[in-house]
């Protein structure tokens, strides 16, 4: 199915640059599994040429890539920083996913400590271990299981999949979103502020997590989640002699308002494949990739 827009698209940074963690390259497609169901993705001649195995509307692509035509005022706000300009000019189409909340939080507890080739390995195993299967007429896979299916799994189950020093947050997290003690599809429509102080509340969850969530899997486009590479980089390219302010999220939120996680993304993109001060950094080349259209 060939999906048609004049909206920038960079899909490999997008989809495997730490976002999400369900999707691989396969030659100059994408593919992975988008709340139980199956995806290829790829660049295409005016847009994007994708597959859904369980025929699943263009509209949920839309949602998920933000197709809704809100982009390009992004970026042109985005552009209006003169420090940030020059990266958003060389990554245009860089995207901030919008996600399933529940998977996105295993997702984000499982990031702690971790690096992304062995987050992916850890919910790919424990998809096959509590998710639905699926076959589709297409390859067989695994839908992301529910709260309660994780929390029945047990920590032990939880610690053989590869979870760790992290199996009883995730157990802990998946029982109280299983007894509906924090209601993320409500946090999609709570402040973002509101939404980051639920989600501190539960096991294993910390501010960089809590920001993480709320912007990948609840949509608040004001979440800035700030770890080593967006500290180095906010003082490298906004402050004399790398003096970033304490309270980057203040600095983020007065200086792009809405829009500081699509921010994030870019500085957060820019420090991986460039390095700090704009230069390309060593083994950027996975995430490189041309936009549609």
């Amino acid at each position: 199915m060939h999906v048609a827009t004049d909206e920038p698209v960079l899909l490999a940074p997008t989809l495997l640059g730490g976002q999400s963690f369900r999707f691989r390259a396969i030659g100059d497609a994408f593919a992975g599994v988008v709340e139980g169901d199956l995806w290829t993705l790829a660049t295409a001649p005016g847009g994007l040429a994708w597959t859904s195995a369980r025929r699943r509307g263009r509209a949920r692509l839309a949602r998920y890539l933000g197709l809704d035509g809100s982009y390009p005022a992004a970026l042109e706000r985005l552009s209006q920083d003169p420090v940030l300009a020059p990266v958003v000019a060389r990554h245009a189409g860089l995207r901030v996913l919008r996600q399933e909340p529940w998977e996105t939080l295993v997702a984000f507890v499982t990031s702690a400590n971790n690096h992304v080739p062995r987050i992916e390995g850890i919910l790919a195993r424990l998809a096959e271990a509590a998710g639905e299967p699926r076959d589709d007429g297409e390859v067989p896979y695994h839908a992301f299981p529910d709260a309660d299916a994780v929390a029945r799994l047990g920590e032990r189950r939880l610690v053989s999949l590869g979870f760790g020093y992290r199996a009883p947050y995730v157990r802990a997290t998946a029982r109280a979103v299983a007894r509906g003690d924090c209601d993320l599809e409500a946090l999609r429509e709570a402040s973002c502020g509101e939404a980051r102080e639920a989600l501190l509340a539960l096991p294993g969850v910390g501010p960089k997590v809590a920001d993480c969530v709320a912007l990948f899997g609840l949509g608040h486009g004001e979440a800035f989640p700030v770890d080593r590479w967006i500290a180095r980089a906010v003082a490298d390219r906004f402050f004399e002699a790398g003096e970033a302010p304490r309270d980057l999220k203040a600095f983020a939120l007065a200086r792009w308002g809405s829009d500081a996680g699509l921010a994030q993304q870019f500085l957060f993109h820019a420090a991986r494949v460039e390095g700090a001060h704009g230069r390309r950094a060593p083994g950027a080349s996975r995430l490189a990739s041309s936009a549609a259209p």
